[in-house]
């Protein structure tokens, strides 16, 4: 279950009016400037910030630990930013100056030094273990997707190394860092803005057509998940009925290549959610019916001891013969109850796994893949 929340209202435009008091050979010359000034980081000398956090968590069989030295002054020039946009052409469409503010608040070059370290880092990672591009981009997304998430609601963006600095983000926060950190190692990159939803994910290039044929991968940023797997409901139930606005960050060319295996097991988890949801109905059923036969059973026996007790020994014979039947079927039912019961278990423990290992995509490919029926199940999920 993804507990996501609203995408903060952005503190957009302000719209500069100018006027040009001059005469002679200027007159009537129009503004010669850029018709949008995004917001950029003035480094503030001497400024201060939090220590930042040593970030631990969980990626395929291991821990990692992210930890590196940050700019006070790229840190607090970046807090002190106001992160409007100023708009001179009332022309310009508004979905250009949007897309424009959240680019610049990636890409700012005040950040260099910061994308720098973190990537020598997720480099260093990268080549202990050997990871290809697909568990490259996982690492990545894994770590960004690990940073604690905070509801800010109606305050602004922060730049990346603000949200890295501060040790938490929402979903817009989070998916600008993570965009930031593909797009700067040559990933093809891009936002998803869902404006009806007020929501942001991050979009990786995918081979396969992507998340609503986009061309892009989906990634949720708010919680550990698996790359191209969008969330069934956001918080308070909502669904992402829209489509994204898709906003390209970068120049890169890697797309990441396994969307059908994640699709796959995630069609898994899917149908043994309906299983699961059935299975108890059957198995709560039987439950009443045991409880139902059980109860008949002890007010048979008990008149049958009566029958004993005073003598009626025909009495107890006529009787006797149903009683046992009546128990057969008693424990026939409870035997199917058991085996019901013991599928149900064993369903719902690949269910869990499925659910509880999508920081480790590789190694859970490799234990999916050893399932019973494995073949079947890809061409259920159209794989195969």
């Amino acid at each position: 279950m993804n507990i996501l929340r609203h995408l903060p209202s952005i503190l957009l435009l302000s719209v500069a009016v100018l006027s040009i008091c001059s005469s002679g050979c200027f007159e009537g010359i129009p503004f010669i400037g850029p018709a949008v000034v995004y917001p950029h980081i003035v480094p503030a000398i001497g400024g201060t910030m939090p220590a930042p956090p040593t970030y631990l968590f969980a990626f395929q069989d291991r821990k990692i630990e992210v930890g590196i030295p940050v700019d006070a002054s790229v840190y607090a020039g970046a807090k002190a930013t106001d992160k409007s946009a100023r708009v001179y052409d009332s022309a310009l469409p508004e979905q250009e100056w949007r897309e424009g503010i959240y680019r610049a608040l990636i890409n700012d070059p005040a950040q260099d030094g910061f994308y720098s370290e973190i990537l020598a880092n997720m480099r260093a990672e990268r080549s202990l273990h050997s990871l290809d591009s697909d568990e490259y981009a996982e690492l990545m997304a894994v770590f960004v997707q690990s940073i604690p998430y905070e509801n800010q609601n109606l305050t602004s963006p922060r730049f990346p190394v603000e949200t890295f600095v501060d040790g938490m983000g929402d979903c817009d926060d989070k998916s600008l860092l993570l965009a930031g950190l593909l797009s700067h190692e040559g990933y093809r990159a891009a936002l998803l803005y869902f404006e009806s939803e007020r929501h942001m994910a991050v979009g990786v290039g995918c081979p396969d057509g992507g998340y609503r044929n986009t061309g892009y991968a989906y990634i949720e940023t708010t919680n550990v998940s698996l790359v191209g797997i969008p969330p069934d409901t956001l918080a308070g139930g909502t669904t992402l009925s829209s489509n994204p606005d898709v906003i390209p960050v970068g120049n890169g060319t890697f797309n990441y290549t396994l969307c059908r295996e994640t699709a796959a097991m995630w069609h898994t988890k899917h149908e043994m959610e309906h299983i699961l949801a059935r299975s108890e109905a059957e198995i709560r059923d039987m439950e009443n019916q045991l409880d139902e036969k059980k109860r008949s059973l002890d007010t048979q026996r008990s008149s049958l001891e009566n029958l004993l007790s005073a003598g009626d020994i025909g009495g107890y014979n006529r009787r006797v013969a149903a009683y046992n039947a009546e128990v057969s079927e008693y424990n026939r039912v409870r035997a199917d109850l058991l085996r019901m019961v013991e599928k149900f278990n064993q369903i719902a423990e690949i269910h869990n796994y499925l659910v509880t290992h999508q920081h480790d995509r590789k190694g859970t490919w490799e234990w999916y893949s050893t399932l019973p029926g494995f073949e079947g199940i890809m061409e259920r999920s159209g794989t195969l």
